[in-house]
Formats: C-alpha cells, structure tokens, sequence
C-alpha cells in the first residue's frame, strides 16, 4: 500500500516528466474505480497537467484550462494502485481505471490490479466532498506539526499505538508497513496503550516518526524513479520481516496477523 514516503515521490517524478503537459484524450477503461461521469473524464481533454501534490494517502493531480485549474483528480491507491508512464503502444497487463493520452507520445496511466483504490475528480474547492478528507488530521512530515502539537493531538486519541499511527484524524499519511518501523524505531509496542505514554515516550515517538519517514523519502528517491509503477521496500527494518532477528537487539522478530500483519521485537519493545 502506498504510504506517505511512497506518493511524496511518485509526486515529483511527475513533477519533473509531465508537469505542464497537454492531456489529448482522457478515458476510464474500469470506470468501477472513478468517482466522475465518462463526461467528466472526456472533459479532461485539453487540459494541461499541473504540479502534483499529496495529502496523507491521496496522490493530487490538478487539471488546468486557460491558467486556472478546473479539476483535481485525488487518488487513493489503497492496496495495489500505482501510476504508470508508458509510451503510447506499450502494454500493461492490469487494469487500467484511468488513461491520460499525452502530448509528446506517452501515456500517463493509473493501474490497481487489485481494483480497490478509489479516483476523485473533484472541482478544485470541492476536495471536502471526499469521504473522510475533511476530518484528516496533519501530515506526519508537516512542518507544522511541531513536537508541542503532536503532544497536544495524541492527548486527544486513546486506543493502542499501532491503529492510532495509522489514524488519519491523528496524523495522516501512515499505514501498516510505516506504522511498524515507526514503533521499532521508538522502541514501542504496538499493542500499548496510548494512555500509558510519558513524556519521554511521546518524544521518542514523535522524533522516531519524523526519522523514519524521512528517511525512506530520501531511499525511495534514489531506487525508484522514473519506475514509479515500483515500489521498494527492501530497506524496512521490522515489517514483514518476523523469524528473522531484530536489527538492534538480534533476538527474533514476532509477526501476527495476514496481509495487514504486524512486526515487532518483544525485547526492544516491551509492552509497558
């Protein structure tokens, strides 16, 4: 699933290969996955692509006429969505929920071979009308989100640490494979209580999540681009890695759950 560290990246690749490009022809070959009229999507053509952005776990793209922008297409890849850029005759073996026709002969494509992302395309102050965007708390890289906010906002969540890092009214733009190296790296449970947290913890916390987000921007940044359709995570620490031992302590990994599965050392992450 595309987690914050993800999009930030697949945002400045098309930043820098399709920014300011005319889209010839737009079209939804699985309409399922676009929440817009094929009117709509036809209406796109001749528009051209402006400065991608992201916000928690939506990828923006806006779509601008005449120097204004009059769409935003907000994608929320889930599971198994990404974007391709692929020349015009190139075949892509998934399906295809939206298919921009460039100038300059490519194509710009979101493909989700699991079908349950879900495209937006919204007018440009209608981002409020998408289920859940307006009760989205910070970004967790967001400059604003000071040390004192984030201790403020965590006053305000109980429950256990794992489901409230991936709480979007808390902070947004975290998911379950960052939510694990998160907890690792500020050597706290999963399971604990959030209730239970000192000061020192909730710092610890706080500085662990700007750490690790942050530095899996700067990986991401050298191993993906331009193959953004990819997604690297072979420089996680803990998640998906239970049997093997722990980076730091070197006492073995537990691993609990299926595909949403969580990762942790019992050692270095004790439950109280």
């Amino acid at each position: 699933m595309p987690e914050l560290p993800d999009l930030t990246v697949v945002a400045e690749e098309l930043n820098r290969r399709v920014a300011g490009r005319t889209v010839l022809e737009a079209s939804a070959p699985t309409p399922i996955l676009v929440r817009a009229t094929p009117e709509e999507v036809a209406a796109l053509s001749g528009t051209k692509l402006g400065a991608a952005n992201r916000r928690g776990k939506f990828l923006l793209l806006p779509f601008v006429r005449d120097g204004s922008v009059v769409r935003v297409l907000a994608a929320n890849p889930m599971l198994a969505g990404r974007f391709w850029i692929t020349g015009r005759r190139e075949r892509v073996r998934a399906r295809t929920g939206l298919r921009l026709l460039l100038e300059r002969d490519e194509d710009l494509r979101y493909v989700d071979r699991e079908m349950l992302g879900k495209l937006y395309l919204a007018e440009p102050d209608g981002l409020d009308d998408i289920p859940g965007w307006s009760e989205m708390g910070p970004d967790a890289d967001d400059p604003a989100l000071t040390l004192d906010a984030f201790r403020q906002r965590i006053r305000r969540h109980p429950g256990e640490l794992k489901p409230l890092l991936r709480n979007p009214r808390f902070v947004s733009g975290i998911g379950n494979a960052y939510s694990d190296e998160i907890l690792w790296e500020a050597r706290l449970a999963p399971f604990r209580k959030r209730s239970t947290l000192g000061d020192d913890d909730i710092e610890r916390l706080y500085l662990a999540m700007r750490r690790v987000l942050g530095d899996a921007i700067d990986r991401i940044r050298r191993s993906v681009p331009p193959n953004i359709e990819t997604q690297d995570r072979s420089f996680l620490k803990v998640h998906l890695r239970g049997g093997e031992p722990c980076p730091r302590c070197g006492r073995e990994l537990r691993q609990i759950g299926g595909r949403e599965a969580t990762t942790f050392c019992r050692t270095c992450q004790p439950p109280f």
